[in-house]
């Protein structure tokens, strides 16, 4: 079940399932709309980027490598116009030698509503070290 976000992600965990469905069909466009202008990812080592059009080469990346993103469990907390996301994912992508890779991920995200719309305002796909 995929979620547009361009129509407009009504509840954060549709705002979640969304950037997970954008990725695994390789979209890039609805995947980097599924984040707020000034979002912040945090990479797997650390790096902060910061802004939508700085995290969409980080996107990019993870279509390229065919990641395909299963979300497992998901728990959402609100307050107000912010929300907390905690996920668990089943990621498979090719590896650095090609070779097929899976690896469990536990995803957590701070979103809020920008004019009506779940948007991601912090992300960390990979989880925290």
């Amino acid at each position: 079940m995929a979620t547009a976000v361009r129509e407009g992600a009504r509840t954060p965990g549709e705002s979640t399932r969304a950037l997970a469905a954008s990725i695994s069909r390789g979209d890039l466009e609805a995947a980097t709309s599924c984040f707020a202008k000034d979002a912040c990812l945090l990479t797997p080592d650390s790096t902060v980027v910061r802004g939508r059009e700085e995290i969409r080469p980080i996107l990019h990346q993870m279509i390229v490598a065919g990641s395909k993103i299963e979300v497992q469990e998901s728990s959402i907390v609100l307050a107000g116009e912010v929300a907390l996301g905690s996920e668990r994912w089943v990621m498979s992508s090719a590896g650095s030698e090609g070779e097929p890779f899976t690896r469990a991920l536990t995803p957590t995200m701070v979103l809020r509503q920008v004019e009506g719309v779940w948007k991601l305002a912090v992300a960390i796909p990979w989880g925290r070290r």
